[in-house]
């Protein structure tokens, strides 16, 4: 497996505080980019902890790296105020899960990466 640990840290502001960028017509861009459509310019955005589940899936046969997971639900997640994340939905079993429950972002770990062991954190979401 390869270290990704350069990317990894790159993408940190997102990862451990959930920054976005909004623009001025209220667009909502996550992770931020350099440009936007149009032209557009964005400010710095803190997204909110609590959102819904828009769609989901349950995962039976994972990559190698979560399959001590398996099954788990990956879903994507609006969140209020704005912005959409996909991310893995833990504490509740994967069957329980449903279209618009209500769900609260936490900081967990993701994964440990390579024979090194880099420990890997970011976002997941719980039942509110």
């Amino acid at each position: 497996m390869k270290i990704r640990s350069p990317r990894y840290h790159r993408e940190t502001p997102q990862r451990y505080r959930l920054e976005a960028a909004k623009t001025k017509s209220g667009d909502v861009y996550f992770p931020p980019r350099v440009y936007y459509p149009g032209g557009q310019t964005a400010e710095p955005f803190k997204m909110s902890d609590t959102g819904t589940v828009l769609t989901f899936t349950v995962i039976h046969t994972p990559p190698p790296e979560y399959s001590d997971l398996a099954p788990y639900a990956l879903g994507i997640v609006e969140l209020d105020g704005g912005g959409r994340i996909t991310t893995q939905i833990v504490d509740v079993d994967p069957a329980e899960v449903k279209i618009g429950m209500r769900v609260k972002v936490e900081f967990r770990k993701i994964r440990t990466e390579g024979s090194e062991g880099l420990l890997c954190y970011g976002y997941k979401v719980v039942p509110e």
